[in-house]
């Protein structure tokens, strides 16, 4: 665990006011701590992980949409700049806590409870425990409000240096080993497991964690922190999985935690899990630098190819088909949306009455669902017949599907 002194502060969350002062303060530190970050790079002991890093950030370039597509003529710089902020962790204070968040000293973290700004965290459970245990959610929304900042001021090489950084963030929140006390095993007698994962594994398997371009799976991001949250959700479960598999993997090796036939093993037991997770860290990526844009306005970017500049203006939200239909007792509401953000869901009775309402909270857009179980607001079961479900998107739009109850 890190010093909570190492790190000072100034607040959780840019308002839009700071953003430009923000973007050309990230901007001129960036020029100032590059050439002294470069010279206090680790030793090539860190190498592959951080070649994990630029792989990474540069398949993050092959998801963006047509539309964004100009943003990928940085790709080299993208790459480059993405172990930036695993090189500055020794000259710049409080670097060292953005990479990682102990998720699991938290026990309301287990109970659902856990409050996700920054703020409130630190109401809960005081400055120096939060930072000790890692802020990289809370640094990943921070350099998302400055990325916006950037776009809107057509800072280019400061968006560029700041999209690196949030990749290599968000990078590391994919790594199970990322978000938990045991960080390298030291807890459960296992020391070195980080990284023995997250390096010298993946250093013998590159070519095989090269993820495929997806473009269709990039939308936008409702709230940037709180995609953090479920990133953390999802993966949280693979630090056991990692432990597992390096208990194993050393069964096997007869107590060797260096041999190929250590690696091997280590490979063979999460190595499909760790190219998932990658994976998802490039989709991830994509999307908070696609959301940054578009919150910017989608300003046009030097030399955009064809394609290239706002979304399609025909974007619409829409009813899916909800599965079963019809359906008795439960069935699961499809929708589309339009536009991130705030959600609601009604349904009605076939002449207009209401008998449900769903404050869904804040979704992407895209598709996304919601399970109705045939109740009414006081929890008594709604009687056999045709129902209407409609959905409206954070600005507004709207859209009505039919659903059948039968008893």
């Amino acid at each position: 665990m890190i010093d909570g002194n190492e790190r000072n502060r100034t607040g959780s969350t840019g308002k839009r006011t700071r953003r430009a002062a923000r973007a050309a303060h990230a901007s001129l530190a960036f020029a100032l701590l590059w050439p002294l970050a470069m010279v206090l790079a680790p030793a090539p002991a860190d190498a592959y992980g951080f070649q994990v890093h630029r792989l990474v950030n540069r398949a993050a370039t092959t998801h963006l949409p047509a539309h964004f597509a100009g943003f990928a003529q940085w790709v080299d710089d993208l790459e480059r700049l993405s172990t930036a902020a695993d090189e500055r962790k020794g000259s710049v204070q409080g670097e060292r806590i953005k990479h990682y968040i102990d998720i699991d000293d938290y026990p309301e973290f287990f109970a659902g409870t856990l409050p996700h700004t920054f703020d409130g965290m630190v109401a809960k459970y005081g400055l120096a425990r939060v930072e000790g245990n890692g802020t990289v959610p809370w640094a990943i929304e921070d350099n998302y409000e400055t990325l916006v900042a950037q776009f809107e001021a057509r800072d280019w090489p400061g968006a560029v240096a700041t999209a690196a950084d949030i990749g290599h963030y968000v990078a590391d929140t994919h790594n199970p080993m990322h978000l938990t006390l045991n960080y390298n095993g030291q807890l459960t007698g296992q020391n070195g497991i980080h990284s023995r994962h997250e390096s010298q594994m993946t250093g013998r398997h590159l070519g095989e964690l090269v993820p495929a371009p997806a473009p269709g799976d990039v939308r936008r991001i409702a709230n940037p922190r709180e995609a953090v949250f479920d990133w953390i959700d999802d993966l949280y479960p693979g630090v056991r999985k990692i432990l597992d598999a390096d208990t194993n993997a050393r069964d096997e090796a007869r107590g060797s935690t260096s041999n190929e036939a250590y690696f091997d093993v280590l490979w063979r037991e999460v190595g499909s899990e760790t190219t998932e997770w990658l994976r998802d860290a490039s989709v991830n990526i994509a999307r908070v630098w696609y959301s940054a844009w578009l919150e910017a306005g989608s300003p046009a970017m030097p030399g955009d190819p064809p394609g290239s500049g706002p979304p399609p203006a025909n974007l619409r939200t829409r009813m899916l088909a909800n599965v079963p239909n019809p359906f008795n007792p439960t069935t699961t509401l499809r929708f589309e949306l339009a536009h991130a953000g705030l959600t609601t869901l009604r349904i009605v009775d076939a002449v207009g009455r209401e008998v449900r309402t769903f404050d869904l909270g804040s979704r992407d857009e895209g598709p996304g669902e919601f399970e109705w179980d045939g109740t009414g607001v006081s929890g008594e079961r709604a009687v056999s017949g045709v129902y209407f479900v409609i959905v409206t998107d954070a600005r507004g739009g709207s859209a009505t599907g039919r659903v059948v109850l039968l008893k």
